[in-house]
């Protein structure tokens, strides 16, 4: 005789739910959180002498131009 299959419970609803809404919001908040920890560094840097801020600068341009490099370079799926 087919027995219905029993609903899942709340609590492991609870769990998928919140895996795949921290799933999606991980790397925005993760993005977030490093460029306030940029402006953080740049704005200590500063207190401390400005050439210290233009390096920290020019260190967050070359992590960005790195990103660039590596995200063209990547290999692509077909028809994409």
């Amino acid at each position: 005789m087919y027995q219905p299959p029993k609903p899942p419970s709340l609590w492991s609803e609870f769990w998928m739910l919140s895996r795949i809404v921290y799933g999606i919001l991980f790397w925005p908040l993760l993005a977030l959180f490093a460029v306030l920890l940029a402006v953080f560094g740049v704005f200590i840097l500063y207190t401390i002498h400005p050439a210290f801020a233009l390096l920290a600068i020019a260190a967050v341009i070359a992590a960005f131009a790195a990103f660039a490099w590596w995200e063209s370079h990547r290999i692509r799926p077909p028809g994409a």
